[in-house]
């Protein structure tokens, strides 16, 4: 059995970069890194729970897989109240966003994480089966955690 102490994220599977103009990101990151396939920009749209309050909102988005790790890009392109994106944008950031770990025991990694660090959830969402929790580390570390769990 594991102590409370050693419970951390041993990996991280997801990077999340967020931009204002996809097209342009996409074709810079296209001639920067070596992708494997083309990358292709989906509008897909999301509900959350940010802050308390249940947001929708649409989006243009690229996940493509880059040296292992799934790599997503997205650009904000409506929004029904604020969210973590949208935040991000507004506050004059593109870029780094968040890194996401698969994880199945995200429930004793938040408990965890809040109580030894004081590190809470500030958004939560589901897309199918998978889940993901975003953590408030942005002040901390430069960019969210974010579980997701499946």
């Amino acid at each position: 059995m594991m102590k409370m102490s050693e419970i951390k994220l041993d990996k991280f599977d997801q990077i999340g970069i967020v931009v204002k103009d996809i097209e342009k990101a996409t074709k810079i990151f296209g001639g920067v890194m070596d992708f494997k396939a083309k990358l292709n920009i989906v509008e897909q749209s999301s509900t959350v729970w940010y802050k308390g309050k249940e947001v929708t909102f649409q989006m243009k988005k690229v996940m493509q897989n880059f040296g292992g790790k799934q790599f997503e890009i997205v650009e904000l392109v409506d929004s029904n109240g604020d969210h973590l994106y949208l935040d991000f944008i507004k506050e004059g950031n593109e870029g780094l966003h968040h890194l996401g770990a698969y994880t199945k025991n995200a429930d004793e990694l938040i408990e965890h994480f809040k109580n030894q660090y004081n590190i809470n959830v500030i958004q939560t969402g589901k897309a199918g089966k998978v889940k993901f929790d975003y953590l408030d580390t942005k002040k901390t570390l430069g960019f969210y955690i974010e579980l997701i769990s499946f």
